[in-house]
């Protein structure tokens, strides 16, 4: 989920916020689903867009290359997303949260098929954020195919194309029909949601985006950019995308609150003004991307991956201070311990297995 370009660590950073947005709405009282279901987009739209930063898929890209790419990937995100269905096992059980596993729904998680599946029981079972995972698997897998055929369409028709896709989606989901027969279970929480080949339409929204990056209008808009300049373009897009959040959140129907069609507006302009000021001297991009905050994002995977087992393994200890309903003073003792434990875990144990399981190659 990191970035290794140092001109766009404010992407990074942005992306920690979102995982760390997500955390908070699982645990909070307060119902923000759209806002959790915007910063999950933000993520699939990054990796869209760093995926085809850092892998053109050129035409000497076969097979044997393919095997390579998915190799990475899996030493990199496998090894974490099985510690973390084996902490959320254990955390569960050992605070009464749980009193036993499916070995099905095991078998599907450990396979990275649990979201292929439409039972709640399945994608959202033992560890409830693993489908994102295995949804970002199958769009790696994916990944050669989607660059090269969007490469192929001019920039002009890639806009075109995503938003014809994203009105397509709209209709969909505002459909009578659809919401009268098959209501919130498939279409909000499933189809919108977890369903891999959906979350498409955010990956490929991530490579259009890096294809307008490419352009010359785009650069020579970029390098005419002033540090004021810059600010003042950063602090309309936070100002556009509060606002673009704010009608997405109040006026979509909650059967399809969760559509990328939804917060998609909102997504795309924030990500596209950090792009636009990175590394021409924007404050709130230079602030951004301080050391402490790009140390800290990159473990926005295992962040995102193990908020569950940390909640679970400080709810004891939560229940007898008699904080678990305060807010205030619940929430920021799970997100440190959650970071402090994602650290430990990225440096003794993601990146010790990834070299290991590179150098077996």
């Amino acid at each position: 989920m990191g970035t290794k370009s140092s001109y766009l660590q404010s992407l990074g950073t942005l992306q920690l916020l979102a995982v760390i947005t997500v955390a908070i709405g699982h645990f909070w009282v307060k119902d923000n689903s759209f806002l959790n279901s915007l910063c999950v987009s933000f993520c699939f739209v990054y990796s869209g867009y760093f995926t085809a930063m850092h892998h053109p898929f050129g035409k000497d890209y076969g097979m044997k290359e393919h095997v390579g790419f998915m190799r990475d990937k899996l030493a990199r995100l496998y090894p974490l997303h099985v510690l973390a269905i084996a902490l959320c096992i254990i955390t569960t059980i050992a605070t009464g949260e749980a009193s036993g596993v499916s070995l099905k729904v095991l078998f599907a998680h450990l396979t990275l098929l649990s979201p292929w599946i439409p039972i709640a029981g399945f994608y959202f079972g033992v560890n409830p954020v693993a489908w994102f995972i295995c949804d970002l698997f199958f769009l790696y897998l994916m990944a050669p195919l989607v660059v090269r055929f969007i490469r192929k369409i001019p920039v002009v028709w890639q806009v075109v194309l995503i938003i014809a896709l994203l009105v397509v989606e709209y209709i969909l989901g505002y459909s009578i029909d659809i919401k009268e027969h098959l209501g919130d279970g498939i279409i909000g929480a499933y189809y919108y949601y977890e369903f891999p080949p959906c979350r498409l339409l955010d990956f490929g929204a991530g490579i259009i985006l890096y294809n307008v990056t490419r352009t010359a209008w785009w650069n020579k808009l970029k390098n005419s950019l002033t540090p004021s300049i810059a600010l003042a373009i950063e602090v309309l897009g936070i100002v556009a995308f509060l606002l673009l959040y704010h009608l997405g959140e109040t006026r979509i129907h909650a059967h399809c609150y969760r559509a990328f069609c939804a917060s998609a507006p909102a997504v795309m302009t924030l990500l596209g003004v950090f792009l636009l000021t990175s590394g021409r001297g924007g404050m709130i991009s230079r602030i951004l991307s301080i050391k402490p905050l790009a140390k800290l994002s990159t473990i926005n995977s295992e962040i995102y991956l193990l908020q569950f087992c940390g909640y679970f393994a400080l709810l004891p200890l939560c229940n007898a201070l008699g904080i678990t309903g305060n807010t205030a003073l619940h929430l920021p003792l799970v997100l440190i311990v959650l970071c402090l434990f994602s650290w430990l875990i990225h440096y003794y144990y993601c990146v010790p297995m990834s070299k290991l399981l590179r150098s077996r190659r």
